[in-house]
């Protein structure tokens, strides 16, 4: 119809009027002090960003540029939720020349370029309990669909006599449980695997005075640089598997909210050597800090009552089935028991005149978490009902990024702890970002 022909292109000329005021309108230019930006059609803004605020200047490529071979240029501050400044479409030789000029520069040789073989073995050792989880809920969500198109087909009646929970269909109840417990795990771990390839494809560490720049992804390509004065706190983790296999991860936080960019400040693969020449270059002399507090044996008792309630769920379930579960209360006490063994033995804090560190994990995961006093925010005691009959307390230390927790300590040490860390930030001049 000639109407509705006279319509689509009008509208598609309004679209392209407005993509060319746009363009016109979208100007940018960087001078000594600060990064401005102009853009807008009819409401118009100026963005300024004075360059000793940055965070984070980093380069970005989806599939889509890839193919028409430019980048994106994102500028990040502290305490926003969101990237203050982002040009989609430049040169890579002009967005690197916009992050040099920001001081971010990396003149050294690469320190470390993570080999296939490398990520490949970070991803079949991962925590796959979080895609099992993610698995687990696409199942549970066409569960319904699946029972409704199995009544249709009427061959429910069919199920229920197989799975009758008498003598002869027990097994065949056992063996398909089972089989979906297998599956849902071997989904899992494809599912691991395949992020972890795509998200550190072709991961590259170049260091220089200044800090790190790291590179990587296929679809989505980052690039992005870290300043060392800037870092918040720095974590490095493995696991069982990874510990024998000689992989360790290191993470940083910078001082902004934006939690999905906070996950590409992650390294993988590292050696152990590797790990404690970076914790070396950004924490000088933190490694020969050996004096390492533990926690109140009530962490152990708390974990312990914790876990008596969901036992005592899952043994009420068991009633309602063959004695034989009652069985399976061994391999879980025990897995209980182990872990919190393990917590016990992995918690732990350590405190003097430069760092705060903090140790963790579990049976299976260890994580170690590094904090410099000067970058202390805020200091707080918490005590609940529980822990005050004992005379205990939590320490929590803000940094402007993420919280480092001391469980269950006396009291008096607690109030020391406080009182000497507000010391410090209060006695101390270091910036700390």
């Amino acid at each position: 119809h000639p109407v509705v022909i006279a319509s689509f292109i009008g509208l598609l000329f309004i679209f392209l009027l407005l993509a060319i005021l746009r363009y016109r309108n979208f100007k940018f230019h960087v001078n000594e002090e600060y990064f401005i930006l102009k853009k807008g059609v009819i409401n118009k803004e100026e963005v300024s960003v004075a360059k000793g605020k940055i965070q984070n200047v980093y380069i970005k490529q989806n599939v889509l540029q890839q193919l028409i071979n430019v980048v994106s240029l994102a500028i990040e501050t502290a305490g926003d939720d969101k990237t203050e400044i982002e040009i989609t479409a430049l040169s890579r030789a002009k967005a690197n020349a916009l992050k040099e000029d920001n001081k971010i520069e990396t003149v050294d040789p690469i320190f470390f370029k993570a080999s296939f073989k490398r990520i490949l073995l970070e991803g079949i050792s991962e925590n796959h309990l979080k895609s099992f989880v993610l698995v687990f809920g696409f199942i549970v969500g066409v569960y319904n669909d699946l029972k409704e198109f199995i009544e249709q087909l009427s061959i429910s009646k069919e199920f229920s006599s197989w799975f009758s929970l008498d003598s002869e269909s027990f097994i065949s109840l056992l063996v398909f449980n089972l089989s979906i417990v297998v599956l849902l795990l071997v989904l899992s771990f494809m599912l691991s695997l395949v992020r972890v390839l795509i998200q550190n494809f072709n991961l590259t560490v170049t260091r220089s005075e200044k800090g790190l720049e790291i590179s990587k992804g296929l679809f989505n390509k980052i690039n992005l640089g870290l300043i060392a004065s800037r870092i918040q706190t720095t974590t490095v983790s493995t696991n069982r598997l990874k510990g024998v296999m000689g992989l360790y991860q290191l993470a940083f936080t910078q001082a902004m909210v934006n939690k999905k960019q906070r996950k590409k400040f992650n390294i993988i693969g590292l050696s152990k050597a590797q790990i404690n020449e970076l914790l070396n270059q950004f924490y000088p002399e933190v490694l020969s800090n050996n004096t390492a507090n533990k926690p109140d044996m009530y962490f152990v008792y708390r974990v312990v009552f914790l876990s008596i309630i969901p036992i005592i769920l899952i043994n009420i379930g068991f009633v309602f089935l063959p004695k034989l579960f009652f069985f399976l209360n061994v391999p879980i006490l025990g897995f209980i028991g182990l872990s919190i063994y393990f917590a016990y033995k992995k918690k732990y804090y350590s405190i003097d005149d430069h760092y705060i560190i903090v140790g963790g994990g579990g049976l299976i995961d260890k994580t170690t978490s590094y904090l410099e006093t000067s970058k202390i925010q805020a200091v707080s005691i918490n005590q609940t009902i529980f822990q005050k009959r004992r005379g205990l307390a939590s320490v929590k230390v803000f940094s402007a990024s993420k919280s480092l927790v001391i469980p269950h300590i006396v009291m008096t040490s607690a109030q020391d702890i406080k009182n000497y860390l507000l010391y410090k930030v209060e006695s101390e001049d270091k910036d700390w970002m």
